[in-house]
């Protein structure tokens, strides 16, 4: 199928599969980019040992291929060989973000190229067709998104609704914000939906104007700019309705709760 545009960005840059080059001389066109098929399934299964068929233990997703195809068009024999260099240079990084623009809006996948084959048909002397294949991980992923913030004025559970976007499970990045408290010493954040919890209990409680950020992406946590300890585990955002419940341990507050998250795709 093909796209608006496909970049792929690694330490040398960002190098464009879908420019035409107005002088003719470095014309790289994607004709078709593959990749809205779902992604490789691992899946775990304990056998019956005494009737037919199986249980399901686990399953995960652990892989996406991407196929690129497309052509490389110079203006002479020379040039095509230096624009097949430089494909051949710029796809060689070990990992980068494949970027695929499908019009209203892009998807990011980690990636890495395992494999591009430009066979060199004798008759196209200034045109090379190609098939780069990416290994990427199996989620897509979006522009960040911001909702608003949740303001909580009192004490103990409150209870917060959260839509979001996407088709597989999402990592926020949560940030609290003491405005003020009094005998605050324990936050904590319950996905209810997904049965997910972490809760961050400082050495001697809260101050007016502690932020602590909890960073699902990167799985860490931290209390004005330093790593703070936790217990549970990262939450993370299914798609659609999550229920949240918040909970502190203040006689009284005023704490803002917000978080951001990119939207991830099969």
């Amino acid at each position: 199928m093909a796209e608006i545009n496909i970049t792929y960005t690694t330490s040398l840059g960002t190098y464009g599969l879908q420019y035409e080059d107005p002088v003719g001389q470095n014309t790289i066109l994607t004709s078709n980019i593959t990749y809205r098929h779902l992604s490789q399934k691992d899946i775990i299964t304990r056998e019956d040992t005494i009737r037919d068929s199986f249980d399901i233990v686990d399953v995960k997703y652990s892989r996406k291929i991407i196929t690129v195809t497309g052509w490389l068009i110079s203006n002479s024999v020379a040039n095509l060989r230096t624009l097949r260099d430089n494909f051949m240079h710029n796809l060689r990084p070990s990992e980068g973000d494949l970027t695929i623009d499908y019009g209203s809006s892009t998807l990011v996948y980690k990636a890495t190229v395992q494999s591009i084959d430009v066979p060199e048909e004798f008759w196209h002397i200034t045109q090379l067709p190609f098939t780069a294949t990416f290994l990427c991980e199996p989620f897509g992923k979006t522009a960040l998104l911001s909702p608003a913030a949740w303001t909580v004025l009192g004490v103990g559970a409150t209870d917060r609704g959260a839509c979001i976007t996407g088709t597989y499970k999402a990592k926020p990045i949560i940030t609290i914000t003491v405005v003020t408290e009094t005998n605050m010493t324990i936050f904590k954040w319950d996905n209810v939906t997904t049965g997910d919890w972490i809760q961050v209990e400082p050495t001697g409680g809260f101050n007016n104007g502690d932020i602590i950020v909890i960073n699902c992406e990167n799985e860490t946590v931290a209390l004005n700019g330093t790593n703070q300890d936790f217990t549970g585990v990262f939450p993370l955002f299914n798609p659609r309705i999550n229920n949240i419940t918040v909970t502190n341990t203040a006689t009284a507050c005023n704490v803002t709760v917000s978080y951001t998250y990119k939207p991830t795709y099969l």
